[in-house]
């Protein structure tokens, strides 16, 4: 199984990095509202999917290059493994959306954020 490359994201606490190490849980639930506006749920499946979020700042040319280049070989539709530095956990996960809006900011380097979808 291929791992995501060892590039550590910048702490939450480091300048334009307010999305990093945030976690959140999808919910599966199906909900309708009756005419008399009762409202009826039930789970969609038995399993609510973890998604993580992580920024980077002050990437080389060469790390970013690294991301991108992993990114063109996973897409959003490949699983890989991805070391969890909140918690230094190996996790099974896909990118839950496509590499969008990162920025070179110069004289320091590239800045973005990957999310990141249990499998």
């Amino acid at each position: 199984m291929l791992s995501f490359p060892d590039i550590e994201p910048n702490i939450s606490a480091a300048d334009s990095c307010g999305d990093s190490y945030k976690m959140s849980i999808k919910d599966s639930t199906v909900s309708t509202t009756t005419d008399a506006n009762y409202k009826q749920t039930r789970p969609r499946t038995t399993r609510m999917v973890a998604v993580w979020s992580f920024s980077w700042v002050a990437l080389s040319d060469d790390d970013f290059s690294r991301i991108t280049d992993f990114f063109r070989k996973v897409g959003t539709f490949q699983k890989f493994e991805f070391r969890n530095p909140a918690n230094n956990k190996v996790m099974v996960v896909r990118f839950s959306e496509a590499l969008t809006n990162w920025q070179y900011v110069h004289p320091y380097g590239w800045q973005g954020s990957l999310k990141f979808e249990e499998v």
